[in-house]
């Protein structure tokens, strides 16, 4: 006869094994052959714990992901980050990425790793969808912010005259700081929105402007007697548009750190207070923006007259509803998500490419010496009227200098650590079958780009991949993680040319889902990075705030960019 005490021993058997049989189904699944962390595979969580460490510790988490290629002696290795979803595959490596997002577009696709940081504050954005008919549609609906003439004659003049508000700005400082360091961030961050806002807008925001009043009306501001104690300035109240935009934008670090990305966005928008107006008010601003392009186009507006993102693509659907048989729509999800991430992807990726170029020519006064020497050698009108050079004087100019000095920033600043894809369908690489639905992480930040490259057998490269090993040069491991913008540059007939395939560089990814703004962002760099050199000598900082450890957020950011001004006119 079964005791009672039996029963519950069968039953807290049963309970033990359907205890344990669960706890294995919901352990990691490894991709089988790709390195992993065995320790990670055997917890429910997986390299979750390792990567907050490593975050908490140092603000990064694509560090992390390259730091695992380098622990595992693997150019592709597999980390666990999702509970109960697929492994992450890593990959660090040039020209299999390269290969992945040119040339292998049928295996691989824009990755959900987007749609998980952007779907919920722009359901409606092109930076998130598949490629595909849907996709096409809104490319074809931002296409014009892109020409050539756009960019030229509407957009590098408000590029120009709010970088020259930046340096009147920076004057300012220089006269209350007198020799103090001072944190740039700021100055930075509200002049590329400044910039950004009049291309989408086609009117100032004014947040730089109207700081620069605050600090004309200024005549000293607290200081310590140590000159190498950074000062801090009063700062004038930001315009609620740009508070609210900036609101939402940062809201995006959220689902960043989330391991539930798109739950805990969507919960943050609808249940934190500030997130909710911020939505508020950017709806009704892009509405009556939008009602008063409408109007405007209405009254006869011809092309190239048209003074924003905004005017561009209200013209381009009304020719594409005209094409179609159909009214023409206007204030549309689509439109509004669109112009809302033309808005903060202009915004974050320049300003912190921006912040990075002004600690790298900080720290390296040599560089900054040869590019302002270049400078003056192009731009004589300017150098020989004391005056600054003009925007198209930039825009026209070819200054292989000044070119590998950006491209160095990029490569070595790495505003983004990594280009995303997933596989479509079950795919090889590097001799390893990845499965269908995996996010690949392929990183710009590591072994290869700054580090010495790891080991692939040529053999296990994809037949694309070996045929193009040509295209691209690679770097000295010598000197790979040194900042040198010479290595971008070549001497033909005794001129030099700036080599854009000098070495491996991603800073935009490639192939047909590469950075849509990279045009904008080229011309919005030159600008900046010149009329800044141009006028100022940026000086030594203080060891104690010249860190290059950076930060992720939108974008890899750094956690320190002061500036220590010289006039140089």
């Amino acid at each position: 006869m079964v005791t009672s005490a039996t029963h519950l021993a069968l039953i807290a058997a049963a309970l033990a094994i359907c205890g344990f049989l669960l706890y294995r189904l919901v352990l990691p699944k490894p991709i089988a052959g790709i390195p992993y962390n065995k320790h990670s595979a055997r917890r429910l969580l997986g390299d979750l714990p390792d990567a907050f460490t490593w975050h908490r510790e140092r603000k990064e988490l694509f560090t992390w992901l390259t730091a695992q290629t380098v622990k595992l002696n693997s150019p592709i290795v597999q980390v666990f980050m999702r509970p109960l979803g697929r492994p992450w595959v890593v990959l660090s490596d040039f020209r299999e990425a390269q290969d992945i997002m040119v040339r292998r577009t049928r295996e691989f696709d824009r990755s959900d790793f987007f749609g998980d940081l952007f779907v919920t504050l722009g359901p409606g954005n092109q930076v998130h969808m598949p490629t595909g008919d849907e996709w096409r549609a809104h490319r074809r609906l931002m296409a014009d912010t892109m020409s050539n003439s756009f960019l030229n004659d509407v957009i590098g003049p408000q590029i120009h005259s709010t970088a020259l508000v930046i340096i009147r700005l920076w004057r300012e400082n220089m006269r209350l700081a007198q020799g103090h360091p001072f944190d740039a961030t700021k100055d930075v961050y509200k002049g590329a929105l400044d910039i950004i806002w009049a291309a989408t807008f086609g009117s100032e925001v004014g947040t730089t402007l109207k700081q620069l009043e605050l600090l004309s009306r200024t005549d000293n501001v607290d200081m310590v007697e140590d000159v190498d104690i950074a000062v801090s300035f009063p700062m004038a109240k930001d315009p609620e548009a740009f508070t609210a935009l900036m609101t939402l934008s940062d809201s995006i670090e959220i689902a960043i750190n989330s391991p539930v990305p798109r739950w805990h966005h969507w919960l943050a928008l609808k249940l934190t207070p500030s997130l909710r107006a911020a939505l508020k008010l950017k709806e009704r601003y892009l509405t009556d923006h939008l009602r008063a392009s409408w109007a405007k186009s209405q009254q006869g507006e011809k092309e190239g007259s048209l003074k924003s993102a905004m005017d561009l693509v209200v013209q381009r659907e009304a020719v594409m509803a005209e094409k179609e048989g159909r009214p023409p729509q206007y204030n549309t999800l689509a439109i509004r998500d669109e112009l809302q991430g033309f808005l903060i992807a202009g915004h974050e990726t320049t300003s912190t490419t921006v912040c990075w170029a002004i600690k790298f020519l900080t720290a390296h006064q040599d560089v900054q010496r040869k590019l302002r020497a270049a400078l003056q050698e192009a731009f004589g009108r300017a150098k020989d009227t004391a005056s600054d050079p003009s925007v198209d004087e930039i825009v026209r100019s070819t200054i292989p200098y000044l070119d590998a000095t950006i491209e160095e920033v990029h490569r070595c600043g790495g505003t983004v650590s990594s280009n995303i894809r997933t596989t479509k369908e079950d795919a090889e690489v590097l001799g390893y079958v990845i499965p269908k639905g995996t996010d690949v992480f392929m990183m710009t930040n590591g072994p290869g780009f700054l580090d010495t490259p790891l080991p692939v057998d040529e053999k296990k490269r994809s037949v694309s991949s070996q045929e193009s090993k040509s295209k691209n040069g690679v770097w000295d491991a010598a000197d790979i993680g040194t900042f040198l913008p010479e290595r971008w540059l070549r001497r033909e007939s005794g001129t030099l040319h700036f080599d854009a395939r000098a070495g491996p560089a991603q800073p935009f990814g490639a192939g047909p889902r590469g950075c849509f703004g990279r045009k904008f962002a080229s011309l919005e760099l030159k600008i900046l990075v010149v009329l800044i050199v141009w006028n100022f000598d940026l000086l030594s900082t203080p060891q104690a705030l010249s860190s290059f450890v950076g930060q992720d957020k939108i974008t890899h950011t750094p956690q320190q960019c002061y500036l220590r001004l010289a006039e140089m006119r």
